[in-house]
């Protein structure tokens, strides 16, 4: 199981990635856009008006400005360096989504962070944005990647050419869906599952994990299912 953003009450903060450890998650997902400066750090949103005090986009501002906000609950805007020092310390798998489509250089800052920090086996850089996954298979072909995919059906073969997963809307994980991605040798991940109905819809297709808002009532939920619970690996 895969903590969403971390968690909802610390989204995209350490604080929040350290929580959903800390409850059970075996695995953190988190946002990357890139400062000024071509500093990638965490944010779901293009600007931090939403999450944090101040406002106007992240595109515009350089890492030491987003250092210097804090969240509505006080936690510093995070670099992805962190963020995966600790998730590389937990032996987290991290999913890594990329928002924009990088440039060339920010690739190099991406994979640069990834490799310094020993996180690459626990890494799955994912996306909406076919460009950017492709950018990143391009420039290392032996990372974890992944397309998150909503919406329209995708058959396994077409989910393949992206990576070694499959991130999909939980409303297309259907059994027969799941084996044709199963098939096409893909770890199938599912979005954003957050109560017992969603749960077990997800087992019962065989996904090999969702990602959940709600890490600790997943995990009671999961002791008490009839079957193991899905657990999360790259």
């Amino acid at each position: 199981m895969i903590g969403h953003r971390g968690t909802p009450e610390d989204e995209n903060t350490l604080r929040g990635l350290r929580d959903a450890a800390d409850a059970g998650a075996s695995g953190v997902e988190f946002d990357v856009w890139w400062t000024q400066d071509g500093v990638p750090v965490l944010s779901h949103d293009p600007t931090v008006d939403r999450t944090t005090t101040g406002q106007g986009p992240i595109a515009a501002m350089t890492a030491a400005q987003v250092r210097a906000l804090r969240t509505k609950r006080g936690e510093p805007v995070p670099t992805l360096k962190e963020a995966l020092d600790f998730t590389a310390a937990r032996r987290l798998t991290a999913m890594v989504e990329l928002k924009p489509t990088p440039t060339p250089a920010q690739v190099d800052s991406l994979l640069s962070v990834i490799r310094a920090t020993g996180a690459a086996p626990y890494v799955i850089v994912h996306s909406f944005n076919a460009e950017a996954v492709d950018a990143v298979r391009r420039a290392a072909p032996e990372l974890h990647t992944a397309l998150t995919h909503e919406k329209t059906e995708i058959t396994g073969q077409g989910a393949a050419r992206y990576g070694t997963s499959l991130n999909v809307s939980r409303f297309l994980a259907t059994p027969s869906a799941v084996r044709d991605w199963h098939a096409a040798g893909l770890k199938v991940y599912t979005w954003t599952a957050n109560w017992p109905p969603a749960w077990e819809k997800a087992q019962a297709a065989g996904v090999d994990a969702v990602l959940t808002d709600r890490v600790e009532p997943y995990k009671e939920w999961a002791r008490t299912a009839c079957e193991p619970a899905v657990t999360a690996a790259p």
